[in-house]
């Protein structure tokens, strides 16, 4: 298929992996507190090249629209004009 045949499943990637990610490090400084945005704890850069990760190759916004256009190609035959 090559990259380009795997379109859809890597722009799901990229939204799921950044999403995910994002989500863990926000949890741990949650769970670390006020330390959790310090300099002892290395969480806030973390989250800082996490949240980069939303906007590589694209936003999210970008990645979704093409799953979602994907997604409602096989329904075209439905659409009323």
């Amino acid at each position: 298929m090559g990259a380009k045949g795997a379109r859809f499943e890597i722009a799901a990637i990229k939204v799921v992996a950044a999403r995910l990610a994002t989500t863990v490090i926000d949890r741990a400084i949650q769970a670390f507190g006020a330390a959790g945005v310090s300099d002892d704890w290395p969480l806030a850069s973390m989250y800082t090249h996490a949240r980069t990760l939303h906007l590589v190759d694209g936003p999210d916004e970008v990645h979704l629209q093409q799953i979602a256009r994907r997604e409602l190609r096989g329904y075209e035959s439905f659409r009323t004009t």
